[in-house]
């Protein structure tokens, strides 16, 4: 039998197995070594169960003493069977497996994995994903209709054994300097582990082609925007100079140098890539008004996409009454277009309809650009790919990440805060601790500072939970609640659902004074300046990442007084509660997005669809000596020209958004 033959060689392939595998792209057997799994469930960890913690995945064998059912308030079906072993006693339950009432028996032996839940309405109970025979590690595959993992298991084991007759795509210099083990190795130990050295010798091979391909791709790219070539943009020093005198505020050390940076990248003599990250406050929107004025005195014309009609509004405002009655600007909603013609036009995702109707475009500003998928940014750049690109954020994106990952993007950052705004306080807190923080939102209300309650949902949902236990504060039932505690208290509720212009309404009394306390879900994360709000309250704090705390955050302490921001934390567990306690003591974005690439990967801080990278199944951008190695090799490689390694043009990926083509 040869890799290349069909998949229905192998015994027990017929042809509904093949058609189901089909599906998933299989037909030969060397497809079916390469249906790599989508993790490998690490069911090794064989634990007592009195030292069972919270949230970590382990596996249990003890004697089944008591098996009961009862249905919860949401009508589900909870299977119960109390576990004893030496150690101790745990429920261990199911949810909707009615079969298992006659499979489980009392006296049994079992051995069950899965994880501890702190549920104290349940007796924290151990909730299983899977009832099993014996300890080690279990890969689990893609699956399509038709396809059980038992089955997708038990065919790809037989075809372990061909794993021998794959071929390397790393050249034999590769693999030795950076003392990797042969793909035919990988294969058979990802399929097959039989310990964790195994494993962790398999992981690393596809680790490294996976991140080598990335590398060679960001590279490749920034070779590409480099050979574009472009206009050389003339700089008027002396126009820029009296432009920023006439701004109604000082510019930050800061300021000045990252507007000059971005504005020098722009007269490189090809088209600019550029990120620039900022801490909430610092002042982007001025340092890409001053790049967007070197682009208009040169004669073209500035795009700023925005991602919400109310940050659209107040952009328009700010920039128009900033660069005076000399310059047009215009803004462009799904509510509202003004002309196409002017020097500035500021839209949001309506923008996009029309990106091939403007001329002269010399730059696009994309502020925020964490809100925006990759393929709405494209959109923009298709129709104007010799413009020059300024991404901006407040996401904390770690340096060590920026540089490679981002590594064909010009990095800016503006860590300047104005001199006025104070630190603001954060202080995680329980229910019981609730009352006290009532009693300071009062005394706060009483000298007229407004704020915020941030809820992780709109309403209460019949959707059940894992637990069956909906935790979630919600939007609308809080804003009742606190009609209740904050008497003579004007109180308004916002979200998603409601429609845009009544979104701009209720912003608008807010930051005018006519309401109190704003209750919302996250779409305040970004774009709202009220200087007067000085407190909030994140109700399932341990529900939102770090990133979206630390934005959410920064809506208070932007004016001249004290601000507070309490975390209520309903859920416990222990990750959760470190990153709440970080939240706590610093509110230095970068070091805090440091600390959350080690806890939590670097999902949070980039997003897929946001970052335009694609998925990485076996590598992680926060392995920073993995990234740094295979990163600097992929420079070497793009120097030295691809075609004198043409197997690895097999690894290369699309990138999208990381370059203007």
């Amino acid at each position: 039998m040869k890799i290349s033959d069909s998949i229905t060689k192998l015994p027990g392939v017929g042809a509904n197995t093949a058609g189901s595998f089909g599906k998933l792209g299989v037909k030969t057997i060397k497809d079916l070594l390469f249906l790599l799994p989508n993790r490998i469930e690490d069911q090794s960890n064989l634990a007592k169960i009195a030292s069972l913690r919270s949230g970590e995945e382990a596996v249990i064998s003890g004697k089944i003493s008591k098996v009961f059912s009862r249905r919860t308030k949401r009508g589900s079906l909870l299977i119960e069977a109390r576990i004893t072993d030496e150690s101790g006693s745990i429920n261990a339950a199911w949810f909707n497996q009615r079969f298992l009432l006659s499979q489980l028996k009392d006296g049994e032996q079992i051995m069950l994995f899965g994880s501890k839940k702190i549920a104290p309405s349940m007796g924290n109970p151990f909730i299983v994903k899977k009832i099993i025979k014996s300890v080690g590690y279990s890969p689990i595959y893609p699956a399509t209709q038709g396809l059980y993992q038992g089955v997708i298991q038990r065919i790809v084991k037989q075809a372990v054994p061909l794993a021998k007759d794959v071929p390397d795509i790393l050249p034999p210099q590769i693999l030795k300097g950076s003392k990797l083990i042969h793909r035919s190795e990988a294969l058979m130990g990802v399929h097959d582990p039989k310990n964790q050295q195994e494993l962790d010798r398999a992981r690393r091979l596809f680790a490294f082609e996976e991140l080598l391909g990335l590398a060679l791709s960001v590279g490749l790219n920034k070779q590409e925007q480099r050979a574009k070539g472009g206009d050389k943009l003339i700089i008027d020093t002396d126009y820029l100079k009296r432009f920023v005198a006439k701004l109604p505020f000082t510019l930050t050390a800061g300021q000045r140098q990252a507007a000059w940076g971005i504005i020098k990248g722009m007269a490189n003599g090809y088209p600019a890539n550029r990120l620039l990250y900022g801490e909430v406050g610092s002042g982007k929107t001025v340092v890409s008004l001053i790049a967007a004025m070197a682009i208009v005195r040169a004669g073209g014309r500035v795009l700023i996409l925005v991602p919400t009609t109310t940050l659209a509004a107040q952009q328009a405002k700010s920039i128009q009454e900033m660069v005076g009655k000399d310059l047009r600007v215009s803004l462009i909603t799904g509510h509202k277009k003004e002309t196409i013609e002017a020097d500035i036009i500021v839209g949001t995702h309506a923008l996009l309809n029309i990106a091939d109707q403007f001329d002269r475009v010399g730059l696009v500003i994309i502020d925020e650009q964490q809100r925006f998928g990759v393929r709405q940014r494209q959109i923009l750049l298709r129709h104007h790919g010799q413009a020059h690109l300024l991404l901006t954020t407040a996401t904390p994106i770690p340096r060590s990440l920026a540089q490679t990952v981002f590594g064909n993007l010009e990095i800016t950052y503006l860590l300047d805060k104005p001199a006025h705004q104070q630190r603001v306080t954060t202080k995680l807190f329980l229910d019981e601790q609730r009352p006290s923080v009532v009693a300071e939102i009062r005394r706060r209300l009483s000298r007229s500072e407004p704020g915020y309650v941030i809820c992780p949902a709109i309403a209460k949902t019949d959707q059940p939970t894992l637990l069956e236990i909906d935790e979630r504060k919600s939007v609308i039932a809080e804003a009742k609640k606190l009609a209740g505690e904050l008497p003579g208290a004007k109180i308004a509720a916002i979200h998603g659902k409601i429609p845009a212009d009544q979104r701009v309404e209720i912003l608008g009394d807010f930051m005018e004074g006519r309401v109190d306390v704003l209750v919302s879900t996250t779409v305040v994360e970004v774009g709202i300046d009220n200087p007067n709000a000085t407190w909030m309250i994140v109700e399932n704090a341990e529900m939102f990442g770090l990133s979206t705390l630390h934005q959410l955050r920064g809506r208070v302490g932007r004016g001249q007084k004290a601000s507070v921001c309490f975390l209520s934390q309903t859920l416990f567990d222990e990750k959760a509660g470190q990153r709440l306690e970080m939240l706590e003591k610093s509110d230095n974005g970068l070091e805090l997005a440091e600390a959350d690439l080690s806890l939590r990967g670097p999902g949070e801080i980039l997003g897929s669809e946001q970052s335009g990278l694609p998925s990485l199944r076996f590598a992680s951008l926060g392995d920073k000596k993995m990234v740094t190695e295979v990163f600097a090799l992929a420079d070497k490689i793009v120097n030295d020209g691809i075609e004198k390694y043409p197997t690895l043009k097999k690894l290369l990926v699309k990138v999208d958004g990381l370059a203007a083509s």
